[in-house]
């Protein structure tokens, strides 16, 4: 598997994660601070990769 391609999977599994969490948050908003601090750590990771792949995808 090359480099890019590790990285759009990572980028399918922050995506994913990002939808449970906005998930969980409606179907729970007793813990919904909580779930607010992990989408804002899955939006950071999802930031990260994209950049990553923007770099290795420059010509």
């Amino acid at each position: 598997m090359l480099a890019i391609e590790a990285l759009k999977l990572a980028l399918e599994k922050e995506n994913g994660s990002i939808a449970l969490y906005k998930k969980l948050t409606n179907a729970h908003p007793e813990i919904a601070d909580l779930l607010s601090d992990l989408l804002n750590e899955e939006y950071k990771h999802k930031k990260k990769i994209e950049e990553k792949i923007s770099e290795l995808t420059k010509d």
